[in-house]
């Protein structure tokens, strides 16, 4: 009763904190900053302008808000995270007993960037704004510039494998970005390569080009051509409309990483909204555990798959998309048609007699919305679609909320409280999901300190049959070109695989998430920007 108490009055404490500016970057050319600033009046809403600086790096012009309360800054802040958009938050006068970093012009700065390497300048950190959706930013006249990151991973797994696999598991990934810029900032280069060695699993020792795209930016379009990654969606715990991409599961099971997607994407901003149209030129298979991996399914996955259509991955799938925004409502409404990202599974027998999965692609049509609601610092979401392709057509939902307490308990610290559904029509035949009756809750804290520490933490139970995961997530910035991460995942309730067939395991909703439940892991992982 006493914790019961304590959740009420963390939900009804009211905020305490000033935000003052908010910002989105700052620029060389004028131009770029006005085109910047008009494309995010359009996506957030009107009271974003552009403003001359004067710095000791010369003249800057940069794209912020007027001066926000705490309200209007949690709501601002929310939907640009959503979008993927890179903000901060500026300060007329520093913080007592905090020592700040100065930004291009004449204010102080209190927050470091969000969703920025740390190796960057802070000039340079203002110039690479990019919405992972619908538009480019500039950065110079004919600039150019790259960056490394370099990771050491470990995991530690709380038993040896149902197959034998060892509790540890090692790698090492490294990652390169370069960005060039042409023509004015009119056009630009993203190169992204992806590799990652891994110790028990040579699956997950791969290779991919994240993105490889040219990009032509226009007073009111912008049009990408080549690999990219495109995120849909508002809710946390599970992205159900998030369809482009498709996902590399050998990287985490969380179906966060994703593969470069070939593609075509021309992208209108209007004041009615921005329209993103795609043609998918060419499919990517999905990425699986190996034999000696972890998180792996009981049975091996046949890498000869097999397709609906009979063009194969040569097929050229179609997407369209309308995202607005009305007074406190954020919307985007969806069409997609083509090879689906999720593969059916089907058991088939070897010549030697073993079992293997062979993945099956069908082809599908999915129309869908995704929008949020906002009300002072709360954020309601949802996101559902209807789908084809699996047999009777059928629609699956995720909906919820998020209740951000700035300056939580009268600290620095912003604290969000997310209670999120998710259901699927199909119920106990959703073979492709284990989220079909579920009730998430956790709760999202950064500290907004010059760490950037931050952590969410959360728990999925399944409504129905018990079965429930527990997950952490954390990083901080160590000196200024390291940052640390931790990770973990705990998968319990319902039955367990013990005294069950392998094909029982597999297919029985009873025993859906039995099969990793002897791979509760935690992961640590440094992280070296260059």
């Amino acid at each position: 009763m006493r914790g019961r108490r304590l959740v009420l009055l963390l939900l009804l404490a009211a905020p305490s904190a000033v935000a003052d500016h908010l910002v989105f970057g700052s620029f060389r050319l004028v131009e770029n900053a006005n085109n910047w600033a008009q494309k995010l009046a359009v996506t957030f809403g009107s009271g974003i302008h552009v403003r001359r600086v004067q710095g000791e790096s010369g003249t800057w012009y940069r794209v912020q808000t007027e001066n926000l309360d705490a309200n209007a800054y949690a709501l601002l802040a929310s939907r640009a995270d959503q979008a993927g958009v890179q903000h901060w938050r500026l300060g007329m006068q520093p913080t007592p007993g905090v020592q700040t970093p100065t930004d291009p012009g004449s204010t102080v700065r209190i927050d470091v960037p969000r969703q920025t390497p740390p190796s960057r300048p802070v000039e340079q950190q203002a110039d690479r704004q990019a919405d992972r959706g619908s538009s480019a930013a500039a950065t110079g006249v004919g600039s150019a510039e790259w960056e490394w990151n370099l990771g050491l991973q470990s995991r530690l797994y709380s038993r040896s494998g149902s197959a034998g696999q060892d509790q540890y598991e090692g790698s090492v990934s490294a990652e390169f970005t370069y960005y060039r810029t042409w023509n004015d900032d009119q056009r630009s280069l993203t190169v992204t390569p992806f590799l990652r060695l891994d110790s028990a699993d040579r699956e997950r020792t791969h290779a991919d080009m994240r993105e490889l795209f040219v990009t032509w930016v226009g007073s009111n379009w912008d049009l990408h051509v080549g690999a990219k990654r495109v995120f849909w969606g508002v809710t946390e715990f599970h992205h159900l409309v998030d369809i482009i991409n498709q996902t590399d599961l050998v990287e985490n099971i969380d179906t966060e990483d994703k593969l470069g997607q070939p593609m075509v994407q021309l992208s209108l901003v209007r004041p009615w909204g921005i329209l993103d149209l795609y043609a998918l030129t060419g499919f990517r298979e999905r990425t699986y555990p190996g034999v000696d991996g972890r998180l792996r399914l009981p049975l091996e996955i046949d890498d000869d798959p097999t397709y609906a259509s009979g063009a194969r991955r040569r097929r050229v799938d179609g997407a369209i998309r309308w995202s607005h925004h009305a007074g406190p409502f954020a919307f985007g409404v969806h069409h997609f048609s083509g090879t689906s990202r999720d593969p059916l599974l089907l058991p088939v027998q070897t010549g030697s007699g073993d079992i293997l999965l062979r993945p099956h692609y069908p082809v599908i049509d999915q129309t869908g919305v995704d929008g949020q609601a906002f009300y002072g610092d709360w954020a309601f979401k949802f996101e559902g679609f209807s789908r084809s392709g699996y047999g009777d057509r059928y629609f699956a939902f995720n909906a919820g909320f998020e209740r951000t307490l700035v300056g939580v308990l009268g600290t620095r610290s912003d604290l969000g409280i997310v209670a999120e559904f998710m259901f699927d029509e199909r119920q106990d035949e959703a073979f492709n999901t284990i989220f079909e009756h579920d009730l998430a809750l956790g709760g999202r804290l950064a500290l907004n300190d010059f760490a950037d520490t931050q952590a969410l933490f959360g728990v999925i139970v399944d409504t129905e049959y018990d079965d429930y995961i527990v997950s952490l997530e954390a990083s901080r910035r160590l000196a200024d070109t390291w940052t640390v991460s931790l990770e973990g995942r705990v998968f319990a309730g319902g039955k367990h695989d013990r005294d069950t067939s392998v094909m029982q395991t597999m297919f029985d909703p009873e025993y859906k998430t039995a099969w990793l439940q002897r791979d509760d892991y935690v992961q640590l992982e440094f992280t070296k920007f260059l």
